[in-house]
């Protein structure tokens, strides 16, 4: 097992190690600069600290940056999106779930209690008033839904009437 950084307390041996860390930090930045020609800006800084340490320097970081951020304004335009955006897109769409398992569920139990109706299992006065309003819209729904069955029918049957009428004023007479 490796050992466990823990925090350094003593002012003068945290410049130490923080100035040793950011050197090794600068030449390997050098590095990948040379290596991978990319261009490297690095900012760090303590909360509560008025000192900034950049890298290259502080006006060479802050103009990377602000090439960094000019390139995507202009050649590759990228949508950023806040925490809060995020996470209200992400509610929006939970809530627009959670509302269609309701309508599914209120469903099924309008469909139960119609059939518990039907069935005797339960009377009419037992149902509360909101039951009793989606049971009308149930029955709605249900009465559309037969008239375009019965409309279906009435087509098929006027069909084969239709086609019975044509077949019998021809003769069969084995040819073709």
């Amino acid at each position: 097992m490796g050992v466990r950084p823990s925090r350094i307390v003593d002012l003068r041996k945290k410049k130490v190690l923080l100035d040793k860390r950011l050197e090794s930090l600068y030449k390997k930045a050098k590095h990948l600069e040379i290596l991978c020609d990319i261009e490297i800006g690095m900012f760090f800084f303590t909360p509560g600290d008025q000192n900034i340490f950049a890298w290259p320097s502080l006006t060479q970081a802050t103009d990377r940056v602000k090439n960094y951020l000019g390139f995507f304004d202009k050649k590759c335009p990228i949508k950023m999106v806040k925490h809060e955006d995020l996470l209200q897109s992400v509610l929006n769409a939970k809530e627009g779930k959670i509302n269609q398992l309701e309508k599914i569920v209120e469903k099924k139990e309008m469909e139960y209690n119609f059939n518990q109706l039907v069935e005797a299992g339960k009377k009419f006065d037992e149902l509360e008033v909101r039951e009793i309003r989606a049971l009308i819209n149930l029955f709605t729904v249900k009465r559309a839904q037969l008239d375009e069955r019965a409309k279906q029918l009435d087509e098929n049957v006027e069909t084969e009437i239709d086609s019975n009428d044509y077949n019998d004023g021809e003769e069969n007479d084995g040819h073709l």
